[in-house]
């Protein structure tokens, strides 16, 4: 039961600030295979620390709400 309350809450806690402009970065970025995304641009665009903004793209990619890419610093 925790798990399926779990399973639901948790996509409700994703940082939406973060992912906006994460996806709009992803949309500027070459088209390749997985698009790169400036971890140290989204922070600045953002004003949260680049590993929150890695650690919210990576939950949000586990969870199947941000499509594969690769995070460089």
């Amino acid at each position: 039961m925790l798990e399926v309350l779990k399973s639901t809450v948790k996509p409700l806690l994703l940082d939406e600030k973060v992912l906006e402009a994460a996806y709009s970065i992803y949309l500027t970025a070459p088209r390749t295979n997985a698009p790169a995304i400036s971890l140290r641009q989204l922070s600045r665009a953002t004003g949260k620390s680049p590993l929150n903004c890695r650690n919210a793209i990576v939950e949000a990619n586990s969870l199947g709400r941000f499509p594969d890419c690769e995070l460089h610093p």
